[in-house]
């Protein structure tokens, strides 16, 4: 088995692709509005990152061969498709994870497109191509409303909720893969490694020391 892996987490079990792709591809666009000034001419204001895309094409193979690696847990193609789908239909994101002593993504992904083919000479076997897109966490905004207290003040409040439902705090979880680090957390979640502190409070009955945290553990993330 190689030091290099491919893997799908969903529902906190992890699935290793069986064979590595040759290559996978990362894409990032910088969102860029264009406006039109006065004796200034067109200038380009960034506005934010758009989702990352990753691309990359596997085989999946019918039978256990010499080169795939996964030989101790081996699951054929059709296991596989039949994840695929079930992820596609649920229309849920997925955890996908490229580890390498170079190279490492750890993201939630929607499985946008899929494309199976089957060679002639190699039936049983299924080349896949993926196209992934990063998932970002969201949720609906409460309709809030300014409410005057006072001829000089007023308060920004939501009216469907109760003055201690108002502020509630809101965490995610993270289960804890091979090769992560706080700071590859931190920087997933906050895009600033430096920020691990906060993870590292947050989980102080978990976490004796920041420099030690091992698969399989559930991080509480504080957002």
């Amino acid at each position: 088995m190689s030091d290099y892996g491919i893997f799908f987490d969903y529902n906190n079990i992890t699935y290793r692709l069986p064979v590595n792709p040759e290559e996978i591809e990362v894409s990032s666009t910088q969102a860029i509005e264009k406006y039109e000034i006065l004796k200034l001419g067109q200038i380009a204001i960034p506005t934010h990152m758009e989702l990352k895309t990753y691309s990359f094409e596997c085989e999946l193979p019918h039978d256990r061969l010499h080169y795939v690696e996964t030989s101790g847990g081996f699951k054929d193609a059709d296991f596989y498709l039949d994840l695929f789908k079930k992820w596609r239909e649920e229309m849920t994101p997925v955890r996908f994870i490229v580890y390498s002593n170079s190279f490492n993504i750890n993201s939630l992904v929607l499985i946008e497109e899929l494309t199976i083919t089957e060679k002639a000479g190699e039936e049983g076997d299924k080349y896949v191509s993926f196209k992934l897109v990063e998932y970002r966490n969201y949720a609906k905004r409460p309709p809030y409303v300014v409410k005057q207290t006072s001829p000089t003040t007023a308060v920004v409040v939501n009216e469907n909720t109760s003055p201690e439902e108002s502020n509630p705090k809101c965490n995610d979880t993270y289960i804890v893969q091979p090769s992560d680090t706080l700071w590859f957390i931190a920087k997933l979640y906050y895009g600033d490694g430096a920020k691990y502190t906060k993870i590292f409070e947050a989980n102080k009955d978990l976490i004796k020391n920041p420099s030690l945290i091992y698969p399989g553990q559930k991080l509480v993330i504080p957002l």
